[in-house]
């Protein structure tokens, strides 16, 4: 019986270690702190150790690496445990180190971030774990943000260059053709590439609002729910910003209006442009797209266009970002705009 004792005692202590090991080593991976993929830690590595020696490792854990691990713990997350670490130590490695997840999931299986953790991530997030990258989110609002902010910042600075050449004499500005003409090709690309951004940003907005809706409220009216959904039919972009956040305010009245600004722009500017693009077709069928050329839209789309469609875009999601109850003027995801206009851009994943 002395001997049985002995041997689960050994197993216990043998045990312990593997999961304080293991919890640590998802920490570290969390935080970004791995050069490499996880190491393999389990049970076997430790049992066969003379019992001194494992006594000696259990206590080194208990006195340094608990406190840490727990420490960690609740201050990224709510009820965690080391323990629960390590249960995502085998699905991890298991995985290469790296591993995509749903938001929903991904706090199913661990616990619920502490706010600020994931950095305003919305429900319809992807948590991305990786040891090159640690512990990240993604979602099309933080995708296409960035586009926007990326290619209008190019945009700008082909605009300035160009306008460089505009001051040179006609003589000298005529042996820079090459130079300039790769300006106007790289600022015609991201003016495109910024409307688009700027329309299909609008777009991802207000359909995440209507599914994390569609996720935490049970009690909408089947009317609402069908129409986040899009169960009944094709719901246009202007429904969904006239209707959408109306139903996840809890409202009678949406903030926007297609006969006010800021709607008004978008469906006067931004959509124009846009449809433009995406549907480019030399079949101008003026009596459907408001008595202009379609074609003509893409030879027109200057830089000032393009700032009314940034400047327009940030006012209608900072009008819904309020309306449902957001912090701030816009959501977490915009990149800042500095004070001559420009955005500050993310490099990180």
């Amino acid at each position: 019986m002395a001997r049985y004792r002995r041997e689960t005692g050994r197993a216990r202590e043998a045990r312990e270690i593997e999961k304080f090991q293991r919890a640590a080593e998802v920490g570290r991976l969390m935080l970004g702190e791995l050069r490499s993929p996880m190491e393999w830690i389990c049970y076997d590595q430790y049992i066969d150790k003379p019992r001194r020696e494992i006594k000696e490792q259990r206590n080194v854990v208990r006195a340094y690496l608990r406190d840490e691990l727990e420490k960690f713990c609740r201050s990224n997350f709510k009820g965690v445990k080391p323990k629960d670490l390590a249960n995502l130590y085998e699905p991890l490695y298991a995985r290469g180190s790296s591993w995509r997840l749903s938001f929903i999931e991904f706090a199913e299986l661990l616990g619920q971030p502490r706010e600020g953790v994931l950095r305003g991530a919305p429900l319809h997030a992807t948590v991305c774990l990786s040891y090159l990258w640690g512990l990240q989110t993604e979602y099309p609002e933080m995708h296409l943000s960035r586009d926007l902010a990326y290619s209008f910042n190019r945009a700008t600075e082909a605009e300035i260059e160009l306008e460089k050449y505009a001051e040179m004499p006609k003589s000298i500005a005529k042996t820079k053709k090459p130079e300039i003409a790769q300006l106007e090709r790289s600022g015609v690309f991201h003016r495109r590439m910024c409307v688009l951004s700027c329309f299909n940003l609008v777009e991802a907005y207000v359909n995440g609002l209507a599914w994390d809706c569609d996720q935490t409220h049970q009690d909408l009216s089947k009317k609402s729910r069908r129409l986040l959904r899009e169960e009944d039919r094709f719901v246009s972009i202007i429904d969904k910003l006239i209707k959408y956040p109306r139903i996840v305010a809890r409202q009678k009245h949406g903030p926007l209006h297609q006969t006010q600004d800021p709607l008004k722009a978008f469906i006067e500017i931004i959509k124009p442009y846009r449809d433009s693009i995406v549907h480019a077709s030399p079949f101008s069928a003026q009596e459907r797209f408001g008595g202009y050329e379609k074609l003509s839209k893409i030879y027109e789309l200057d830089m000032k266009t393009v700032i009314q469609t940034v400047d327009v875009t940030l006012d209608m999601i900072s009008v819904i970002h309020q309306f449902v109850g957001g912090d701030g003027l816009l959501p977490s995801w915009m990149p800042s705009r500095k004070d001559e206009g420009t955005f500050e851009e993310v490099y990180e994943k």
